[in-house]
């Protein structure tokens, strides 16, 4: 798969690439992949995967771009602060 164009990483995600990479090239062993990345050895085979058929893209995060599952809906975040300042004049809630 050769494909050509920029990914943006933070400095995780680039720490990620560097030691699933080092993985891959037989540098690493999965056991010590997994404890410089805080994750299980099952996880990490999972990234080596991933990064062997995706390349790098195939390291970020998949919920990049969607909106979060914890988001409030439309309204309800201004509705609140208007009963806010209407139930309590005397305090101003930060916001």
């Amino acid at each position: 798969m050769t494909t050509s164009g920029t990914i943006t990483m933070t400095m995780r995600e680039v720490d990620r690439l560097r030691t699933i990479q080092s993985l891959a090239d037989g540098l690493l062993m999965t056991w010590q992949a997994a404890e410089r990345l805080h994750l299980s050895r099952r996880q990490v085979e999972r990234l080596t995967v991933r990064y062997r058929s995706q390349g790098a893209s195939g390291l970020l995060s998949r919920h990049r771009g969607h909106p979060s599952n914890y988001q409030l809906a439309d309204g309800v975040a201004e509705r609140a602060l208007n009963l806010i300042r209407d139930c309590y004049p005397d305090s101003e809630p930060a916001g």
